[in-house]
């Protein structure tokens, strides 16, 4: 379960999955030696480390440069070309 809970990845919202794997590390749960206080005998189990969100990084670096265009000279001189594709026509159908 703990490999699940960490490969799983929610965008855009907090969930309690840090929560979770702390339950699921805990030597007292492992040893099952918990009982209707545990959470509030363990606080530590809400002390989180900072998550690495790599990818939520490059989508707003993406979406930031797709709005405002790049914020770095581009690597050549030669701008776009001036083709425009023709699109065939179909058949509805």
């Amino acid at each position: 379960m703990s490999r699940a809970l960490k490969e799983f990845r929610v965008r855009g919202v907090r969930t309690n999955i840090p929560f979770l794997l702390n339950v699921l590390e805990n030597h007292k749960f492992i040893n099952g030696a918990v009982d209707t206080h545990f959470i509030d005998e363990n606080p530590q189990l809400f002390q989180f480390a900072p998550s690495r969100n790599r990818a939520q990084k490059i989508l707003s670096y993406l979406a930031n440069v797709i709005v405002n265009g790049p914020m770095t000279p581009l690597a050549t001189g030669l701008t776009p070309s001036g083709i425009n594709p023709v699109i065939p026509e179909t058949s509805p159908g």
